[in-house]
């Protein structure tokens, strides 16, 4: 995304800048080395963030990159010009600023380092012990398909929004490639009431029919080719062990002969198993959860909801995901959003009662040849003509 490049380009100037003041005093023939130099790390560095995580979020530490990428640069930098690089004399003004910044950014990041706790509601029903077989597709029918096209009972307003991308070497795309990683991430915005015991559904569905809904005849995307939970926000989705082995995330599972959605819940779990200390190894990358999920054993639910932590209005969530894109075709991923004072977490399909949903399309399609973005082609200049310019105009000066 071509917003994160420019984020941490803005990131790496400043930190340039900022070596240019306390290096030289504002020796000027060091600003235009310093600040392009400065620049393009953090430039570059945005672009090797976007290809190695999707570039869909930027956490806080993440954000560090780029300074520490345009302090390494800055220092060659000063090494490589013509004395007199560094001034004889640094200003006691200048000392302390600098200090002061060094000791605000330290506080910073030591700060939002801290996870914050959130407000917590037990849950008193104990669900540890549920038997169900779970399913790897299935295919939708017009029970299934009016059910699912019911409008949400609104009782908690919840704006729900997605981002998706697709990155390759010089490109990124909103929609899928086959073969490559689809990443995706959802926000939940709740503006007027707070969402007091919050879970939602996910689930993948092919578009047979390429009508943009959910319709009879869909069917639901193999499980092991997508994950919903990537990120540590707090969200549980399930996950299943083969006699003790880890296997895969689930989403779908078959109790009493009736197919139901599992909830991805937004709280903490009992524990038979740390999860984040297995690598589900039949999926296509190796999963490895980032927070303890809902664990089943084959087809017994080991764990329980211990608590569920509340939403507050005003605040937003995300959950992050990627879809392994397997072969061309048009898609559906269906978000619904719950709240277990109102309805059973476990319930069958037709008793679900959202509160809120959207269906959110996207295509895959084979991989084409790939196109130099404008993200890479700026960073590609600078590193290329940038760089080396401000090497030999400020050695000539």
């Amino acid at each position: 995304m071509i917003e994160v490049s420019i984020f941490f380009g803005l990131l790496g100037l400043l930190t340039g800048l900022g070596m240019w003041l306390i290096s030289a005093e504002g020796d000027k023939r060091l600003f235009f080395p310093l600040t392009i130099v400065g620049m393009t790390a953090g430039w570059l560095t945005g672009l090797f963030w976007n290809y190695a995580t999707g570039g869909l979020s930027v956490p806080l530490y993440a954000v560090t990159f780029p300074v520490i990428a345009s302090i390494f640069t800055s220092a060659v930098i000063l090494l490589y010009l013509p004395p007199p690089r560094i001034s004889a004399k640094v200003s006691d003004r200048l000392a302390k600023i600098s200090v002061g910044i060094f000791i605000a950014l330290a506080f910073f990041i030591s700060f939002t380092a801290i996870p914050l706790a959130g407000v917590t509601v037990a849950e008193t029903e104990n669900y540890t012990g549920i038997t169900a077989q779970s399913v790897e597709t299935m295919t939708i029918t017009e029970e299934v398909a009016k059910t699912l096209a019911q409008p949400p009972t609104n009782q908690i307003p919840i704006e729900i929004n997605a981002l998706k991308s697709t990155v390759s070497l010089f490109s990124t795309l909103d929609e899928g490639v086959v073969g490559k990683y689809l990443y995706f991430k959802i926000t939940f915005t709740v503006s007027k009431y707070n969402w007091v015991k919050p879970y939602v559904k996910i689930l993948i569905f092919e578009d047979k029919d390429e009508n943009g809904e959910i319709s009879r005849g869909d069917t639901l995307y193999k499980a092991t080719n997508y994950k919903v939970v990537t990120n540590q926000e707090g969200w549980r989705a399930n996950v299943k062990y083969v006699n003790g082995e880890p296997s895969q995330e689930i989403f779908v599972v078959k109790m009493g002969g009736e197919d139901v959605y599992l909830p991805i819940i937004h709280g903490d779990v009992t524990r038979w198993k740390d999860d984040t200390q297995y690598t589900f190894s039949n999926t296509p990358e190796g999963y490895k959860p980032p927070n303890d999920m809902l664990s089943w054993n084959d087809d017994k639910l080991m764990e329980t909801i211990k608590s569920f932590e509340v939403i507050p209005a005003g605040s937003s969530e995300t959950i992050e995901g990627k879809i392994f894109c397997t072969k061309p075709g048009k898609y559906l991923m269906l978000v619904e959003a719950f709240d277990a004072r109102y309805c059973d977490p476990f319930e069958h399909w037709f008793n679900d009662k959202p509160i809120a949903k959207k269906v959110i399309p996207f295509e895959v399609k084979e991989e084409q040849k790939p196109e130099i973005t404008i993200d890479w082609t700026i960073g590609l200049a600078l590193a290329g003509v940038g760089v080396p310019t401000a090497f030999l105009v400020s050695r000539r000066w």
